[in-house]
Parts: C-alpha cells; structure tokens; sequence
C-alpha cells in the first residue's frame, strides 16, 4: 500500500529581478537547470515552471526535473498598529 507524503526542501537560490532575464537564463544553462517564475497575489507565493508577465515578483533557477508549480509559505498579515 502506498501514501501521499509532502516532501519539503530548502534551497539557496538567487532571484533575479524582472529586467534580470539574460542572466537568468545564463544561470540555467550553466546550472543545467529550469527558470521559474516567483508568483505572487495577495498574500500567495509559488513559483511556476518557465517565464511568465503576470504576478511576477522574481526569476529563480531551480534543478530539472521539478513540479511545474511549487508552493510557498504565503506573507503573514500585517497588525494593524
């Protein structure tokens, strides 16, 4: 019998800015790895698979072989000082 398990890693990673793209890909071509898009709305962080206009906070690098999105701990709500 098999089981659902979610599997959580850490990486140390770059994120290139928006206008950063060639050196984005430089680094995945180096690296033999695949862009990603860091998506952001409202409180809610991924990162998706390949390049993207919309909601885009940053462009990561990350190994191949990787889910197409990948979530992220969403922002904590400011208090209302």
């Amino acid at each position: 019998m098999s089981i659902k398990q979610s599997l959580y890693l850490n990486f140390d990673l770059e994120v290139f800015n928006t206008d950063e793209l060639n050196e984005a890909r430089n680094a995945a071509r180096k690296s033999d790895g695949a862009l990603y898009c860091w998506k952001t709305t409202g409180n809610s962080n991924w990162l998706e698979k390949g390049l993207s206009v919309s909601d885009v906070l940053g462009i990561v690098v990350l190994p191949q072989g990787l889910p197409t999105q990948i979530d992220m701990l969403d922002d904590e709500e400011e208090s209302d000082a």
